[in-house]
């Protein structure tokens, strides 16, 4: 072979091995990266978004109305601010008549984690990476699970499934979120989780970020998006419209209004969001039963 061949000989595998690593490649993703802190929790959203100074402290959140409301993410809807009776006390009066029926012998608290019966402080262990089942779940897939295991239906994101989370979760109120995501399949879960939050996606490009980290305090579509940091410690949520809603509902919800194909509820895609906000609301206290506009 002369010199010119062997030089396009070599060129040729050159070109290949490229075209080889560009199809193995992924597709390109445009995302909204943000200032995750390290470790995770909710003083993670000083100088974020500039709206921890407003609600750091649940005890001081004073009653505010109209433009400033979002600096408080809506948390001055929670008690002890706000003591009105709305469809989330219903639920919690549902979920104990169905935890009850469920826990005859204490074999549901037992599944759920509760092996002596004691519900307090319960709704912190989740997310959690789940032996039985497992991957990573939340406490609705895990209630959907033992309740199965008993011989009753209750589907994760339905009414009675949501109800029994509320109820669980009463026993966990004023406790900081504490959710370890440093090491093994909850930091993998973590990780995953961030990449899709900041992912566009769907026919208006559109990542969970968009809204909650670069539209926050600005009118969207007649709402104003609040910070995503401190969120998680009071789902499944009292929505204004007459509905009770988990988060995985909720997410589905956010996926249709910014046109993405939603996901089924429990898929893993929504329990690593769920992880990683779960994580960005350590240190801020449980809230059960909530309301939410």
């Amino acid at each position: 072979m002369t010199k010119p061949q062997t030089l396009l000989s070599a060129l040729a595998c050159a070109l290949l091995g490229y075209a080889a690593s560009v199809a193995a490649a992924e597709p390109y993703r445009e995302y909204v990266w943000d200032a995750t802190s390290n470790p995770p929790g909710v003083e993670g959203d000083k100088g974020h978004t500039d709206t921890y100074q407003y609600w750091k402290d649940r005890s001081k959140l004073p009653a505010m109305n109209g433009a400033d409301e979002w600096k408080l993410n809506w948390k001055f809807r929670d008690r002890p601010g706000n003591d009105q009776l709305h469809g989330g006390d219903l639920a919690q009066e549902r979920g104990e008549e169905l935890y009850k029926k469920l826990n005859a012998g204490n074999a549901f608290a037992a599944c759920m984690g509760a092996p002596d019966g004691n519900l307090k402080g319960l709704r912190l262990k989740y997310p959690r990476y789940d032996e039985d089942m497992k991957k990573v779940v939340g406490m609705e897939a895990r209630i959907e699970y033992c309740a199965g295991k008993l011989g009753s239906k209750l589907v994760n994101g339905s009414y009675d499934n949501s109800a029994v989370s509320i109820y669980i979760a009463t026993f966990s109120n004023g406790m900081p979120m504490a959710i370890d995501v440093s090491q093994g399949p909850l930091k993998d879960s973590f990780e995953r989780g961030r990449k899709v939050f900041n992912l566009k996606a769907g026919r208006m490009n559109l990542a969970c970020a968009s809204c909650h980290v670069q539209m926050v305090g600005k009118n969207l579509r007649g709402q104003t998006p609040t910070t995503h940091y401190g969120d998680l410690t009071h789902w499944p949520t009292w929505r204004g419209k007459d509905e009770l809603q988990s988060l995985h509902v909720r997410f589905t919800e956010c996926d249709k209004n910014s046109g993405v194909q939603p996901l089924q509820i429990g898929s893993q895609s929504y329990t690593d969001i769920e992880v990683y906000l779960s994580a960005l609301s350590n240190g801020y206290p449980m809230q059960a039963p909530s309301m939410r506009d």
